[in-house]
């Protein structure tokens, strides 16, 4: 079973591809020009250098947010326009749960976090019970102060939320709070693809027309216009 996992949901890209469990392809990129413009160029280069034709790709897995809107709305539409040429499903996946899955197995709670901007964050808090992530807390948009809330115990933060609000963190939480470099705070597209190989195992996956960005609150535009 071949999967392709994609990420546009931060400020960088990834795609991955996956054949019965194992990786055999990713690229995680930083953009300077939009994701629309560099995205699919990136897939072609990819499936080409792999000799992988598009139609042996089973499955497509795809991070739906929450995230930037506006990366968030090309991964979805490039993904629906994959499936409906493919006549391939789908398999959403959570941003902040891909985040979480980067620290497998640690003791300690996680809490990815990303910069939502109106000095809010999108979080999720989640712990390892032996071989299974458990999610604490759903994905969310909140303030930071409502944020610290939520943590009763000694956390790893993770998400490019820290490079915004690791001091209001640190002084809300002091020693509860333990912060990860900034490598460890990107999607992982090859997590992506991972997670989509093991949900289309067990059958979770959708049709291109059910899939839909998780955006959890409106954008600006929508604010301001109504």
């Amino acid at each position: 079973m071949r999967i392709l996992g994609i990420d546009t949901s931060t400020k960088y890209a990834g795609i991955s591809i996956v054949e019965d469990g194992e990786v055999l392809a990713y690229s995680s990129l930083k953009f300077k020009a939009t994701h629309s413009e560099k995205l699919l160029p990136e897939l072609v280069h990819l499936l080409g250098i792999m000799e992988i034709p598009l139609e042996t790709i089973d499955y497509y897995a795809i991070t739906v947010g929450p995230g930037s809107f506006t990366g968030l709305r090309v991964g979805v539409s490039t993904i629906k326009g994959l499936s409906y040429v493919t006549g391939k499903m789908v398999i959403p996946l959570s941003t902040l749960e891909v985040i979480a899955r980067g620290f497998p197995h640690v003791e300690l709670q996680i809490c990815p976090i990303l910069d939502a901007r109106r000095k809010e964050v999108y979080a999720a808090l989640f712990k390892w019970d032996g071989e299974k992530l458990l999610r604490l807390k759903n994905d969310s948009v909140l303030s930071v102060d409502a944020l610290m809330d939520w943590i009763k115990d000694k956390t790893i933060f993770t998400g490019d939320g820290i490079d915004v609000y690791r001091d209001q963190i640190e002084k809300n939480l002091s020693m509860k709070a333990i912060f990860t470099k900034s490598y460890y705070s990107i999607p992982s597209p090859m997590i992506v693809a991972l997670m989509g190989y093991e949900k289309a195992k067990s059958g979770q996956v959708i049709s291109a027309k059910d899939l839909l960005p998780l955006y959890l609150r409106k954008s600006e535009a929508e604010i301001k216009f109504g």
